[in-house]
C-alpha cells in the first residue's frame, strides 16, 4: 500500500444512501404518481434510508410495506437510476437509489399517500414543488414508462383483461401524453393480442360506444414489439 494511504473505510467520507420509489398509475385517463408529505406539508416521494446491514432490496420492501402499505410480495419496483448530485439534499451528502413501478389504480385504493396527475414531461400538473430532486425522479420514471409503452401493448398490465382495442389505445394515450391514430394503432397491436372466443368459438364482445367491440388479451412473447414508434393522430392525419 502506498505511503499515506489509509486502509480503514472510516477514514473516508461516506454519503447517506436512501431508496425512493415513484409509484405510477393511470386514473381517469391521466397518468398519476403517488406522493406523500413531510412534516411541513411539502410533497415528496416515499423513501427510506438504508439501515445498517440492510440491502437495497430489503429497503425497497420496507418502503413498500412500511411507507406505502403495499405488499412487497406482490409489488416489484425496478431500478430506475442513481441520483447522486452532492447538493441534492440540503441536510447533507445523500445518494438516492431510485426505483419505479406502475400499478393498476385498483391496487392503490388503500395506498398511503395521494395520487396526483403528472404532465407529459413528468411534472406535477399542479406545478407544486417537490422535496429535493424528487421532480427529477418522477420525470425519469415517466420517461421509462413511456419508453415501454411505445414498444409493446400494456407491458405493465395496467388494464384488466380482456379489454377492447379502444380501452388499450386510451391507456397508451394517457401514458404517452398524446393522441394516437386509431387505425394505425389497431394494425400495430392486433398481431400481438389474442382475440377472445367463447366455448363455441365465437368472438367475445362488449358493448362500447353503442356497438359491440371485440375483446382481447396479450398473446405475444415478452420480446415482441410494435416495431417502431406509435404514430400520433396529428402526424397521421
Amino acid at each position: 500500500m502506498a505511503a499515506g494511504k489509509s486502509s480503514r473505510l472510516t477514514d473516508y467520507p461516506r454519503p447517506s444512501v436512501a431508496v425512493d420509489i415513484a409509484v405510477l398509475s393511470v386514473v381517469d385517463a391521466h397518468l398519476n404518481v403517488v406522493i406523500q408529505r413531510d412534516d411541513a406539508g411539502t410533497a415528496m416521494l416515499p423513501g427510506r434510508f438504508i439501515r445498517e446491514r440492510r440491502s437495497v432490496a430489503d429497503t425497497v420492501r420496507e418502503v413498500l410495506e412500511l411507507k406505502l402499505g403495499l405488499s412487497p410480495d406482490r409489488v416489484h419496483p425496478h431500478l430506475l437510476r442513481v441520483f447522486d448530485d452532492p447538493d441534492r439534499d440540503p441536510r447533507g451528502w445523500t445518494i438516492s437509489i431510485a426505483h419505479a413501478v406502475a400499478l393498476p389504480a385498483a391496487q392503490l385504493t388503500s395506498v398511503v399517500g395521494e395520487l396526483v396527475p403528472v404532465t407529459p414531461t413528468g411534472a406535477l400538473e399542479s406545478a407544486e414543488p417537490l422535496l429535493y430532486d424528487h421532480d427529477q425522479i418522477i420525470a425519469a420514471a415517466t420517461d421509462s414508462l413511456r419508453e415501454r409503452y411505445e414498444d409493446r401493448p400494456d407491458p405493465d398490465n395496467l388494464l384488466p383483461t380482456p379489454y377492447t382495442l379502444t380501452e388499450l389505445r386510451e391507456l397508451h394515450e394517457a401514458i404517452l401524453g398524446r393522441r394516437l391514430m386509431r387505425d394505425s394503432f389497431n394494425r400495430r397491436v392486433q398481431p400481438l393480442l389474442a382475440p377472445q372466443v367463447d366455448g363455441a368459438g365465437e368472438p367475445v364482445t362488449r358493448v362500447a360506444g353503442g356497438r359491440p367491440a371485440r375483446l382481447y388479451a396479450r398473446n405475444a412473447p415478452p420480446t415482441a414489439t410494435f416495431g417502431w414508434k406509435l404514430p400520433s393522430k396529428d402526424a397521421d392525419s
